[in-house]
């Protein structure tokens, strides 16, 4: 594996577990009776940040705990009902998403002892239960890409296709076949977000750079630099390319 190759791969470990599902935006609460609201059991471990992150609310976990009568430091204990700010029809559909996402912070641990099978086994359920979350199927198309590679992975990322968190593995697959302009092609679908995630950036900006387009590679360098949201690895690759550019332009 080239060097580059080696980064791009890199970049897209980087987002294991950490893909965006659909935002949810919290409606008022008024519009809603308390017979009309979510009602959720508590479990064990369960966390506001936890359930913010599993559906992606604007406003994360503090606007989240408050709208559903609570401090933002304050945990509920297991197995008390709480009475979330959704409309009571999503009820069936928060509980299947919260049971994919235990079974993807579940794999999330287990992938730290090596232990693959079962960290497929956990994604497979989780995919099961909530199959229009795309986050199971991205970091189990990360695990089966270095496992059987590319050609099995196509199908199983078919449905997500048209989110950035696949757009990254499939960019990947082209940059390893030898085509840098499709996997730029790939990239672009996260590009065209208004927050486009770092690592998409960072792999757009090596491609740039590896193709010999300095100049659009340097902005994207330079835009990662200006974030301190950043991952510091990301920063610090950022920072070396840009480095590498002022140079490259001081030469006669």
């Amino acid at each position: 594996m080239s060097k580059a190759a080696a980064v791009i791969a890199y970049l897209t470990l980087l987002s294991l577990s950490c893909g965006t599902p659909e935002t949810l935006i919290l409606p008022d609460i008024a519009r809603y009776t308390a017979e009309e609201r979510c009602r959720y059991t508590w479990h064990e471990n369960d966390g506001w940040a936890f359930i913010a992150w599993a559906i992606d609310i604007e406003g994360g976990a503090e606007t989240l705990a408050i709208q559903s009568g609570y401090s933002p430091s304050e945990r509920p204990e297991n197995g008390v009902e709480v009475t979330l700010p959704f409309p009571e029809e999503l009820s069936e559909t928060l509980e299947n998403r919260l049971e994919a996402a235990r079974m993807v912070r579940e794999a999330t641990d287990v992938l730290e002892t090596g232990d693959t099978a079962s960290v497929r086994n956990l994604l497979e359920s989780a995919m099961e239960r909530d199959p229009l979350w795309s986050i199971p199927a991205y970091n189990l198309s990360l695990i089966i890409l270095r496992q059987e590679g590319p050609v099995a992975v196509l199908e199983l990322l078919q449905p997500i296709a048209h989110k950035y968190d696949a757009a990254l593995i499939q960019s990947e697959i082209a940059w390893n076949c030898g085509d840098p302009d499709k996997a730029l092609r790939q990239l672009e679908i996260c590009l065209m977000d208004e927050s486009p995630p770092f690592e998409a950036l960072a792999a757009a900006a090596l491609i740039y750079t590896v193709t010999g387009n300095y100049y659009q590679a340097s902005g994207i360098w330079r835009e990662i630099l200006a974030s301190p949201e950043a991952d510091a690895s990301i920063r610090l690759m950022a920072a070396k390319y840009a480095i590498l550019y002022e140079e490259r332009n001081r030469q006669p």
